[in-house]
């Protein structure tokens, strides 16, 4: 039997059919549309709590799951990108979810994909916040390291042992000096980043979620970046949920071009760019505003669709 328990404020904690535990925040509305997060790499469930505020103001409920090994989420070994939407069935199913939307920012930009593509019948749209292609279906090599300074596809299909030994080492040096690993960030952040990055670090959550992911280990860590970087299972054109794409041009970490293959090779999707912004835009409330507001127009428009389709 699934069962679920609250501890503080914010995190909950769901036991999945295997026995592993999910550990999740439960923010904004809690009456509101529900939508699951997907975080970052590095990043954990604490990432769903920067959309408190404005997921409240607009009618929203912000889930976010910590991964298999992050945070609070135990581990699966041997885990693949179409164990995600797996574990997010169940996660609908007990919260009594008849439907919802899913945003992924970054890594859990692919989290979105698959969950779009394995229940299509309770997603009604996916948006990716600057997220990764399908490598296996891109033209481009995706490089032996990506610019996030994790390993990219390449080293990936070269040697998956040396990524997690390059990945236990990355995890390692930035638990022991967070300092150098967040001033490193900075540096190769754009200048709209910069100035976010400042005001983020200054209350102390970034930090705190960046380090309860890098705290996880190299095999956590290792595993889910195994799960995006490799053959997802499924292709781009098997997707047919409308898919909601925005990439900011300055972004150092996520080139434009991953955001334009997604947008060709998607049956139904919308590619933003965002000039002048980056990587981490969002964070930044006036965006989640204008998120919000195309969010609540599109699942209105969808909700009339469905009312006038004949049963």
């Amino acid at each position: 039997m699934t069962q679920i328990s609250a501890d503080a404020r914010w995190d909950r904690f769901l036991t999945l059919s295997d026995g592993r535990t999910l550990a999740f925040t439960d923010v904004g509305d809690p009456l509101g549309y529900p939508i699951v997060f997907g975080h970052g790499m590095p990043g954990s469930r604490l990432e769903g709590r920067f959309f408190d505020q404005k997921a409240r103001e607009h009618g929203f409920r912000i889930l976010t799951p910590d991964r298999p090994g992050i945070g609070n989420s135990d581990f699966q070994p041997g885990r693949k990108l179409l164990d995600y939407p797996a574990d997010i069935e169940q996660l609908a199913d007990f919260l009594e979810l008849a439907s919802f939307s899913h945003i992924g920012w970054s890594s859990g930009g692919s989290r979105t994909l698959a969950c779009c593509y394995r229940l299509a019948d309770r997603v009604d749209l996916g948006v990716c916040l600057s997220g990764l292609t399908h490598f296996a279906e891109y033209p481009g090599s995706g490089g032996l390291v990506q610019a996030t300074r994790w390993p990219g596809p390449q080293l990936v299909r070269l040697s998956p042992r040396l990524t997690r030994l390059a990945v236990t080492l990355i995890a390692w040096l930035s638990r022991r000096h967070p300092g150098l690993y967040l001033k490193g960030a900075e540096e190769m952040a754009s200048r709209h980043d910069r100035q976010l990055l400042r005001k983020l670090l200054s209350d102390g959550e970034f930090q705190r979620d960046q380090l309860m992911c890098l705290n996880s280990g190299g095999r956590a860590i290792t595993t889910d970046l195994l799960t995006e970087l490799g053959n997802w299972g499924f292709s781009l054109r098997d997707i047919r949920t409308p898919v909601f794409i925005y990439q900011g041009e300055e972004d150092p970490f996520v080139p434009m071009d991953y955001a334009r293959h997604l947008a060709k090779n998607l049956p139904v999707a919308e590619l933003t760019p965002m000039p002048g912004l980056g990587h981490l835009y969002p964070l930044c409330r006036d965006f989640q505003d204008q998120l919000f507001q195309r969010l609540t127009l599109q699942l209105d428009r969808h909700q009339t669709k469905e009312s006038q389709t004949p049963s």
